[in-house]
């Protein structure tokens, strides 16, 4: 088991400055250590004295925002409310959500700062000066047991008090009111089922004692150890190499049972911990029991998905139809357990965010790689707390109708309420993307939410593309480079595998990559024509292989080629890239009639005269055969259009490969759209 490390440094502290300083230093140290929270969880506070915008002087509580995370909050993500009005919370036994929100929205300093969390009512009751509040393994490792009130006593006796299960909110800070004082002695409290709250009167302090109540509920959980807790191995793993490929079939498909209604992006994990849980002959049973606390239940839903079969070692289609089983399963057991809750308003689709499966690993499906990610940190955690509550006589999490009330308390559910855009929830592959059309496309589909693989054969500019384009979106796990030729069957499947193990799957595939060398044709050497038709339309080919039976999995997805305006239009001294740019736009046509039944769109653009290097170098090479400047040979490629416009910024480009990516075109398959000024012999018809 992880050990709690004593991260606190005096000097940086000291040099941090006042107390919010203070507080975000300490924040910062609690959220970078895995085994305290996880992403987004826990949250401090510090009462202070400041001025209201009158210049009033007023003690205040400065608590962490809604929707915050300690690792990198700063100042402005704490929200700070009169500590004086907050102490009216003693007067009420009971409040709604409704009633609580509103309450302390009155108590804010400053309307304009982050909404207060939940636990702010807990933070103000406290009579600390700061309060730190983990989801950390080892107390929760305590408390997720069938006896966790004793266990807590025997390994921190007196210097931590003990609260059973209770909902976070109001009813929390209720139930810690009615513990009355805690005595001089008294570090911090354990919240059963759920985390560890330490104070201290200085943020050192306030660290002190949660490393120190942390420390002792680690050196008892390593006293009693106990040997495969998880019980024998019943599937084992297959080598790397059989597993990942086991994967990159069944993948699309354990998307699609996971997102039936709208895309889930998924987080794919076979760490040998995983490995070794997923394939126990008590995973199934141990799963069934929940998570570690109830945050986990917002990032990896209420239950995981059990696959009770050994996905690796079966045929695809047996994988699968053992997949769908158990999904239907799954789906049957919640619409009981909600009809058994008595719950009110509408059920929550019954699929799962966490799918264990046996052979292959863990698998976490949310809006985002973000949230797949936190989903897996967050179940990773849950699997060693398991681990060590075992030892201590077994794993037991909250009943059903706590799990559930928790589930669909609407408090905590609007933290996962995020705008969307309109390739939000897509992965898509962009061929030929470190420059021109390619770039352009992939800074416009990840500005509108998708989750991109990139690929090129020039490995520094594909580079250079990718990181600007993930720094733009501001989530680098979003964006995968890949060097590679489209025209190279590994290559390409390589980069279709990329997609696949790194985000699930494949909704939009966009052929991109090009080639040109223009001259008459008795200049044009057989390699030369060779490469035109490689990159173009054998490079299509190559694509759509390897990416259509992903596509059919999940039964959905947009192809998109570049066919360019050569493929509609006669040309001069351009026969090998205009001839294979046909054969582009006629395997569009042919693929949109033979993959519609499908729910796969084939549609592609022809643009011309586009401010890119490859058209650089094509007016270059047209001027000097011509025998005039580059200037002239531009005016030339401008006066051909009927709107007299150019060169055309790849970025109009981009808006029209967008559209067909997007759900805008959902009707539209077999098409080709110009994007030339209007070239009239170019004109589909």
């Amino acid at each position: 088991m992880s050990r709690v490390e004593h991260r606190f440094d005096d000097a940086s502290a000291a040099a941090a400055g006042d107390e919010l300083a203070q507080l975000v230093y300490l924040s910062h140290v609690v959220g970078a250590d895995p085994t305290l929270t996880q992403p987004g969880g826990g949250n401090t506070s510090v009462k202070r004295l400041e001025r209201d915008r009158a210049g009033r002087e007023a003690l205040v509580l400065r608590v962490k925002g809604s929707g915050t995370d300690l690792a990198r909050i700063g100042p402005a993500g704490f929200c700070g409310l009169r500590l004086g009005d907050l102490e009216r919370l003693r007067r009420h036994d009971r409040m709604s959500d409704e009633e609580m929100m509103a309450f302390l929205a009155a108590s804010m300093l400053d309307p304009t700062e982050p909404a207060p969390s939940v636990e702010t009512p807990l933070h103000a009751i406290l009579p600390h000066r700061f309060v730190a509040h983990t989801h950390d393994l080892a107390t929760q490792a305590l408390t997720d047991t069938a006896r966790p009130e004793a266990l807590v006593r025997e390994a921190l006796g007196a210097e931590a008090a003990y609260l059973d299960y209770v909902r976070p909110g109001f009813p929390l800070a209720r139930a810690v009111m009615e513990l009355g004082p805690l005595g001089a002695g008294v570090r911090g409290l354990v919240l059963g089922r759920h985390g560890l709250v330490a104070w201290g009167e200085t943020a050192r302090a306030c660290y002190d004692n949660l490393h120190r109540l942390i420390q002792a509920a680690e050196r008892y959980l390593a006293s009693r150890r106990g040997r495969r807790p998880f019980g024998e191995i019943r599937f084992p793993a297959p080598d790397p190499a059989r597993r990942r490929a086991a994967a990159r079939a069944i993948l699309p498909h354990v998307r699609a049972a996971l997102s039936p209604e709208r895309p889930l992006i998924l987080h794919y994990d076979d760490a040998d911990e995983v490995l070794a849980f997923v394939g126990s002959e008590r995973a199934g049973a141990l799963a069934a029991r929940g998570m570690a606390t109830p945050e986990h239940i917002l990032r990896c839903g209420r239950l995981p998905l059990y696959v009770e079969a050994d996905l690796a070692a079966l045929p695809l289609d047996g994988a699968v139809r053992a997949l769908r089983e158990a999904c239907a399963r799954y789906a049957a057991e919640a619409r009981a357990a909600f009809a058994r809750s008595g719950l009110a308003g509408p059920m929550l689709e019954p699929v799962p965010k966490v799918a264990l499966l046996p052979g292959l690993g863990l698998v976490t499906a949310m809006k985002d790689t973000a949230g797949a990610r936190v989903g897996n940190a967050c179940y990773r955690h849950v699997l060693r707390v398991m681990e060590a509550a075992e030892a201590l006589g077994g794993f037991r999490f909250l009943d059903e109708a706590d799990a559930l009330e928790f589930e669909y308390w609407p408090l905590e559910r609007r933290k996962l309420a995020q705008p969307e855009r309109e390739l939000s929830r897509q992965v898509a592959l962009v061929t030929g993307a470190a420059s021109g059309i390619g770039r352009a496309i992939a800074e416009r589909f990840a500005a509108e939410g998708a989750h991109l693989v990139l690929t090129d054969v020039a490995a520094g500019a594909l580079r250079e593309a990718a990181d600007a384009v993930a720094r733009a979106c501001g989530d680098p796990h979003r964006v995968r480079a890949l060097e590679g030729d489209a025209a190279r069957a590994a290559d390409v499947a390589a980069a279709v595998d990329e997609a696949v193990l790194g985000f699930g799957g494949l909704d939009v595939l966009v052929c991109n990559a090009g080639f040109v060398e223009s001259g008459p044709i008795e200049g044009v050497s057989e390699e030369s024509w060779q490469r035109h038709f490689d990159l173009h339309a054998k490079a299509a080919y190559l694509a759509v292989r390897e990416a259509v039976p992903a596509m059919k999995a999940q039964r959905r997805g947009a192809i998109v080629f570049n066919a360019s305006k050569g493929a509609f239009a006669p040309t001069v001294d351009n026969a090998a890239y205009a001839s294979s740019k046909a054969a582009v736009a006629a395997l569009a046509r042919n693929l949109a009639a033979e993959l519609g039944p499908f729910g796969i769109r084939v549609n592609c653009f022809n643009a011309d005269f586009v401010d890119t290097p490859l058209m650089a170098r094509l007016v270059a090479q047209r001027a000097a055969r011509a025998g005039i400047s580059v200037d002239e040979q531009t005016a030339a490629y401008r006066a051909r259009n009927r709107l007299g416009v150019g060169p055309i910024p790849p970025a109009a480009v981009a808006e029209v490969a967008l559209f067909l990516a997007s759900a805008r075109s959902r009707y539209t398959t077999g098409a080709a759209i110009p994007v030339d000024g209007g070239v009239p012999e170019a004109m589909p018809r």
